[in-house]
Formats: structure tokens, C-alpha cells, sequence
């Protein structure tokens, strides 16, 4: 199954504005890879398989790191983890 990647590119013109909202979902989608990484090791430490995206976003829907974002930003942070 092929997949396409899209890259977007932009310039921020108001950082002042949006420094801290930007800093603010670094942060939180950094925090969420960490809950996803530590789920991913304790599967992988207990039956020997990693977690496809599917089971790591059932799990985590109701973590709080997951929804520190919104959900098509998290789902998208599991994605790329899976």
C-alpha cells in the first residue's frame, strides 16, 4: 500500500501572535509521542508485537495527553509513530 506524504510550506508573519500557541502543540504532540513510544514498549515487553496505529489511538483516545490536541492532530502524531 502506497502512501502519499504532502509537505507544506509557509511563512509566519505575526510570531509574535502565535509563538506560544505554536510552542503550546510542539509541546503536547511531543508529550503524546512519549505516551505512544512507552505503550508501544510495554506491548512490545508483554506479547512480543508492536501496536498498529488502529490499537495505539483506541487506547489512548481517552488519555489526557491525547486530548491535549485536537483529535485529527493526534491521530495523525500515532500515525506517524506506528
Amino acid at each position: 500500500m502506497s502512501r502519499t506524504i504532502r509537505t507544506f510550506e509557509a511563512t509566519i508573519t505575526n510570531q509574535q501572535q502565535v509563538c506560544d500557541d505554536l510552542d503550546q502543540l510542539g509541546w503536547a504532540a511531543s508529550k503524546l509521542w512519549n505516551v505512544g513510544r512507552y505503550y508501544a514498549q510495554e506491548q512490545w515487553d508483554e506479547t512480543g508485537e508492536i501496536p498498529d496505529d488502529g490499537e495505539l489511538k483506541t487506547e489512548l483516545k481517552g488519555h489526557e495527553r491525547y486530548t491535549d490536541l485536537h483529535s485529527q492532530s493526534s491521530q495523525r502524531v500515532l500515525e506517524e509513530l506506528a
